[in-house]
């Protein structure tokens, strides 16, 4: 059984996002970013592990025994409107179809909620199901207009649950360790 970690990306902490995005199959990386992506520029990169501060924040997966991030997700804030925030993910190919991604929006919702964020705005590729999917999770689509083969989706986000969340359960065959570092 695998042990999944999931914590907050630290400003600037570029390996876990190299990790990810290495993890990526071409197919992923081109519906993730709509285009071919053999590699991430540099102001790519700086841009990717531009969070922690001034509504742009990611949380990570990863597997404990490794040490190596698995999944990513990350919102910023709209700069026209402080309640919408972008959100974006990417899950390395070997793990996809076991709840990180779940677990990763589940974690960035309540982390919008927390600084005011009411809705997800995500420019979803026609065809990635799984992706619309994870937004469906996350609450209400209020709208998905389509344009050369992108969705432009809008998300209600839905209220947090009344419940905690135990520090550690099981979903399927991996051990979920919720941490804050």
């Amino acid at each position: 059984m695998a042990s999944v970690a999931l914590r907050t990306l630290g400003r600037g902490e570029r390996r876990p996002v190299l990790e990810v995005f290495d993890g990526l199959s071409e197919r992923s990386r081109l519906l993730r970013f709509h285009t071919p992506k053999p590699r991430l520029r540099d102001a790519e990169l700086d841009r990717l592990v531009d969070v922690g501060c001034c509504g742009r924040e990611a949380v990570a997966a990863v597997e404990v025994t490794s040490g190596r991030a698995i999944g990513i997700g990350r919102f910023v804030r709209d700069a026209d409107d402080a309640s919408t925030a972008e959100v974006a993910f990417e899950v390395v190919d070997e793990w996809q179809g076991r709840g990180i991604g779940r677990r990763l929006i589940r974690e960035l919702s309540a982390l919008a909620r927390r600084q005011g964020v009411v809705r997800f705005r995500a420019d979803v590729a026609a065809g990635n199901e799984p992706a619309f999917a994870l937004l469906r999770r996350a609450g209400h689509v209020v709208s998905a207009r389509g344009e050369d083969g992108v969705f432009e989706v809008l998300v209600e986000l839905s209220e947090p649950l009344r419940w905690q969340v135990p520090a550690e359960q099981r979903d399927g065959s991996v051990l979920w360790v919720l941490s804050a570092a």
